[in-house]
């Protein structure tokens, strides 16, 4: 987890009060670094989870754990108000289902953070500065879990933009506006590189360091580390209404708006259709 970049993400979220410590967190494909983070920084009310956790001890007896699948958590709709998840859904074979599982067991929004898909980071896999599969995690792991799932398979390393997390998210629930928050952060990746055993790769990234930064501190897109919060919708769309918990298409308000197509108009559409379907003449140009 890129610990400082989280904690300044936190930071600036309590400040705005868009996060509260004593609200119910879910932590989804969480570690023994989100746990010393949470504790760190007050919260008191958060679960963590992963598909193994922790031996229970005097290091994890404060917070709360799960055995959990992102994938497909137990939990019912709403139960938590916020979801947490860094640097765990690209270790996911269905990375946008975890998204919106966690989205669905929240009852105020979800903070992801992963990497970001972008020009710069394309160019560094290219050059193979930064692996496109986390080859590093698994060696690490001894070649049994860290990979896709916690297999021994590495995993493909999903990079997102902020296009299409809104798109997901949007799909999921087009019942209302969205509050979405992006922050940006650059995490270079020495560590990565330290497990090669030619210094060729670390020696490079040192020497870019410089330059790397410069560049997106101008252009903070092309960072590395994103985070990416969406708070759901405070009231629904103007089409829509409410009939007690359900929420229903508003025919009276859409109909003020639109109309339905008149009988010249069906008209026209049949013989349009009808003429689309119809085998070319001798004549017609292919």
């Amino acid at each position: 987890m890129r610990v400082p970049f989280v904690r300044k993400v936190l930071t600036r979220l309590l400040r705005e009060e868009l996060v509260h410590k004593d609200q119910a967190i879910l932590a989804v494909c969480a570690g023994i670094a989100e746990q010393d983070l949470f504790r760190e920084m007050g919260f008191s009310n958060v679960t963590l989870s992963n598909v193994e956790v922790p031996p229970a001890g005097p290091e994890t007896d404060s917070l709360n754990w799960a055995v959990e699948d992102a994938q497909e958590l137990s939990f019912p709709d709403g139960q938590f108000d916020i979801s947490f998840v860094s640097d765990g859904l690209h270790h996911c074979s269905a990375p946008h289902s975890a998204l919106l599982e966690m989205y669905r067991v929240a009852k105020k929004g979800v903070i992801v953070v992963e990497s970001r898909d972008s020009i710069l980071m394309r160019l560094a896999i290219l050059l193979g500065l930064t692996p496109a599969y986390e080859l590093e995690a698994v060696f690490d792991h001894g070649g049994k879990t860290g990979g896709v799932n916690n297999t021994g398979i590495p995993n493909y390393i999903y990079r997102w933009t902020e296009h299409e997390f809104r798109k997901v998210i949007r799909s999921f629930d087009p019942c209302g506006r969205h509050t979405f928050r992006f922050f940006y952060g650059l995490n270079l990746p020495y560590q990565m590189a330290s497990f090669h055993r030619n210094p060729a790769k670390l020696v490079t990234i040192t020497l870019l360091s410089p330059l790397v930064r410069t560049f997106t501190w101008i252009l903070p897109r092309q960072c590395n580390s994103l985070a990416m919060v969406a708070l759901k919708p405070h009231d629904i769309w103007p089409w829509l209404k409410r009939n007690g918990d359900s929420i229903l298409f508003d025919l009276a308000y859409v109909g003020e708006h639109l109309k339905k197509p008149g009988h010249h108009d069906a008209a026209s559409a049949r013989v349009c259709h009808k003429r689309s379907n119809e085998p070319a003449s001798s004549g017609d140009t292919p």
